[in-house]
């Protein structure tokens, strides 16, 4: 029997066996949930029997919305992970250019709902605010999952397809793409969720059909069963699909199951960089200008041709004058009208600071739990479980009951930000300590090596890749979830100020919140992107 089909061979019993920690952490919840119904939480936590009895009745309920739902975020995971690939592929042989459209698509994850909401709403009708919102979710973490997955190949395979003659597209076909499918299929697993949610977001911001109006629908009717059941329904929607994506590739690839690599290999990174200072302040420069520019430029044609985009958005050389002449519309806390610039200024460092705790809160918990669920496998199915739901619960219905179960500080943000941040840490570097080679464990374990350097002297250094690639994508994330805390729950930081100029039909302040919200996205993931650097250049 070969190895690859070892898997299908198992026991019943064993296969049953593998069911029990997720059943025991469904029984664990529904009492945790029985508990909050009936204590302080009763008025928004209804009981477990009540959202049952309430899905019973809406069977018939939930298959239209469903439908409409799950054919927005199809298409937009579709749209969103062919547009990251072909980006990851078509600019492989040309490193520059990849890390410029990687800086660029830091924006498709760092632009404010606040900003992108109304924009949509005017521009487009039915479901394709849905469907650009669930590429928009998706598009950046694909994109540096299949940039992690081309380039991290081992070295000497590269090295003898080209001795043998082969050119670069030869390399990318025959080594960077298989070694790249753990990776890939990881970014592909953490994509699924947020299409979903994406899409849900884009019904809930304003569509006519779909699982996003209907939780709108129960919330204004205040009808708390049925937005449970719906959130229910989303978080099952969710898990159906992570859980599905390896089971299919495993199933058409099979020799992807195979964890034997090459001890000692390295990491083929594309181009030696000069270490000179002179030469690294050039290359900040001009990356730093190629950035700005392709940022401006994607901005500038946002506004010129999406239809009826001038309506509602302002493009960059209007914010620019605005920063220089405007006024802004809002009421300050000290009673008085501010330069917009400043006031901005001052909101986003309350905004990063918000972010910045909860993206270390759940960075560390990522890790930990990493690691406890790849020396334990039966965490793992006790801990997925939880992270797909509580990933996949849209934050616009979740912020609400957090701030009144947190209150309306740093707490609730806390929590919210370290929800939106753990899942894909968690996901890419559990994947990357699966990927350790079984000859460094046997070197190690013949030697007498103990569990505790097994963790820090191999399962940490070797998924040390990914956990940075994870960073990358998580610190601009957090401090999108850090807005939209602040625009639903805390009343203040950036998120809320851009909250009351929209009511206010403010759209200079709105999109000049925009262009400040980019840049520290930006700055954020540049940081990250210099760890990486670092990090794994000691490691060569």
């Amino acid at each position: 029997m070969t190895a690859a089909a070892r898997p299908f061979a198992r026991p019943l019993a064993a296969r049953l066996r593998d069911l029990v920690p997720p059943l025991l952490t469904v029984l664990v919840l529904a009492v945790a949930w029985q508990v909050m119904a009936t204590g302080a939480f009763g008025s928004l936590v209804p009981k477990p029997a009540e959202v049952l009895g309430q899905m019973r009745d809406d069977a018939d309920y939930y298959g239209p919305n469903v439908s409409v739902t799950m054919a927005s975020a199809l298409q937009g995971y579709l749209w969103g992970n062919g547009i990251a690939i072909a980006l990851a592929l078509c600019t492989l042989p040309f490193p520059r250019v990849q890390a410029l459209f990687e800086r660029v698509a830091v924006g498709a994850i760092a632009l404010p709902l606040i900003a992108v909401a109304p924009l949509l709403a005017i521009a487009f009708r039915g479901s394709m605010p849905s469907v650009i919102l669930a590429a928009q979710a998706v598009v950046f973490t694909t994109l540096v999952a299949a940039i992690l997955g081309l380039t991290g190949v081992d070295r000497t395979s590269v090295d003898v397809v080209r001795a043998s003659g082969g050119s670069e597209w030869t390399v990318i076909r025959r080594v960077r793409l298989p070694a790249a499918i753990p990776s890939l299929v990881a970014g592909l697993q953490v994509a699924a969720p947020g299409a979903i949610l994406g899409a849900i977001i884009g019904e809930y911001m304003g569509g006519s059909e779909g699982l996003g109006v209907a939780m709108v629908q129960a919330q204004g009717a205040f009808d708390i069963p049925r937005a449970w059941g719906l959130a229910i329904v989303t978080s099952l929607l969710a898990a159906v699909a992570f859980l599905a994506l390896p089971l299919v590739v495993r199933t058409a690839l099979p020799w992807t199951r195979s964890m034997d690599t090459v001890l000692g290999a390295r990491a083929a990174r594309l181009g030696r960089r000069d270490t000179r200072p002179l030469a690294r302040v050039r290359r900040a420069v001009l990356s730093v200008a190629a950035t700005v520019g392709g940022v401006v430029l994607g901005w500038w044609l946002l506004v010129l041709v999406v239809p009826g985009g001038s309506a509602v958005a302002r493009g960059p050389w209007e914010v620019g004058r605005y920063f220089l002449n405007g006024d802004t519309q809002l009421v300050t806390a000290s009673g008085e009208a501010e330069d917009p610039l400043p006031y901005m200024l001052s909101s986003l460092l309350r905004t990063i600071g918000d972010a910045g705790v909860g993206f270390l809160v759940g960075l560390v918990l990522a890790v930990a739990m990493a690691v406890v669920a790849h020396e334990f496998p039966v965490i793992e199915r006790v801990l997925m479980p939880i992270s797909i739901a509580l990933r996949s619960i849209p934050i616009v219905a979740a912020m609400p009951l957090l701030a009144l179960m947190f209150g309306r500080g740093i707490a609730a943000v806390t929590v919210l930000i370290a929800v939106m941040t753990f899942f894909p840490i968690l996901v890419n570097v559990l994947l990357a300590m699966r990927a350790v080679p079984r000859s460094a464990g046997d070197l190690l374990n013949a030697v007498g090596a103990k569990r505790r350097h097994h963790i820090t002297k191999l399962l940490i250094p070797y998924a040390l890749p990914a956990l940075l690639a994870s960073v990358k994508i998580a610190l601009p994330l957090s401090i999108g979830a850090a807005m939209v805390a602040e625009w639903l729950a805390t009343g203040y930081g950036l998120g809320a100020s851009m909250t009351v100029a929209a009511t206010l039909s403010d759209y200079d302040f709105v999109w000049g919140g925009v262009a400040i919200v980019l840049l520290a996205s930006l700055m954020a993931y540049r940081l990250a992107g210099a760890l990486e650097d670092a990090a794994i250049g000691r490691l060569e």
